[in-house]
């Protein structure tokens, strides 16, 4: 095997362990209120005659959205081959047909055919971890005409220190990283941010996000936690968790420490995006009075 074609092996075989499966695309698409945010966006945002792309497209909905909206035509991008079928599908049943065009195509390397007026990605999670949002959104913006638009525009990370509930079903799970909040979870910092991102920009994957915490209160530090909130368009935003989004990554440290009220601390997180929190590089170092 020779050198390209073992990097190629390896290119694909990462694009394929990104692929969406049918659990998480429709765990996408019965999130109403995650539904509800990007289709406010949608409709504010694509014009009559717009020519669209929805990277990510999973079942079509978003590409949907934007034919409805009034879009002549829609590139529905979507990785996982079996959706193809029933992108087409759903564009059939519902009249739409003609201006849906389903692609089976990874999204971080994908050539459009033409410039787009609005560029619709949605794959994202606290800190950029395990998805391609930033790679989608590097690529893409490539063919967005001057004045176009990304749905969503942007989005802010916000790091802080916390105790975080070790112990669960009599096990102590302090390994791997988790998004769902516990009762026994309870901030020690402040919550600065550490990385904005306007997707229209391109933006290094390899994030170096610096931040400076204060401790709000006194305890013991076994975790990060890494917060976020999305502008899926001009006037509309939100940092709430839904069923499936905007839920925080919380990366347990491999060794914790007392915190008092007052102390301040530097926090490096070096990773890249779409990799697993695991991988990250963390470093966390206190400030000397």
């Amino acid at each position: 095997m020779t050198d390209s074609t073992a990097s190629a092996s390896v290119a694909t075989k990462a694009a394929i362990d990104k692929a969406f499966t049918t659990y998480d695309i429709q765990a996408c698409l019965y999130d109403a209120r995650r539904v509800q945010y990007l289709q406010e966006a949608i409709n504010k945002t694509v014009k009559p005659g717009d020519v669209a792309v929805d990277a990510g497209s999973g079942t079509g909905l978003l590409g949907l959205f934007a034919a409805k909206a009034g879009a002549k035509r829609v590139y529905c991008l979507e990785f996982n081959p079996d959706f193809i079928p029933v992108i087409e599908e759903n564009a059939r049943r519902n009249g739409l047909a003609d201006r849906i065009i389903a692609v089976h195509a990874d999204a971080t390397s994908h050539e459009l055919p033409e410039e787009v007026d609005v560029v619709i990605s949605e794959v994202i999670s606290a800190g950029f971890f395990y998805e391609p949002q930033l790679q989608i959104t590097n690529n893409l913006r490539r063919f967005l005409k001057p004045g176009g638009a990304m749905i969503p525009m942007g989005m802010q990370n916000h790091v802080e220190l916390m105790y975080a509930q070790e112990d669960i079903y009599g096990l102590k799970l302090n390994f791997d990283t988790r998004f769902t909040e516990l009762d026994d979870d309870r901030p020690l910092t402040d919550s600065p941010q550490y990385l904005d991102n306007r997707f229209d920009a391109w933006t290094d994957p390899a994030i170096r996000g610096r931040a400076r915490l204060t401790a709000m209160t006194s305890g013991r530090a076994n975790a990060i936690r890494i917060a976020y909130r999305i502008d899926f368009a001009e006037g509309i935003s939100g940092d709430k968790p839904t069923d499936f989004l905007l839920n925080p990554q919380i990366i347990f440290l491999q060794n914790s420490f007392d915190v008092r009220a007052g102390d301040q601390f530097d926090v490096s997180l070096d990773y890249l995006a779409s990799n697993s929190p695991l991988e990250a590089n963390i470093a966390i170092t206190p400030i000397k009075a």
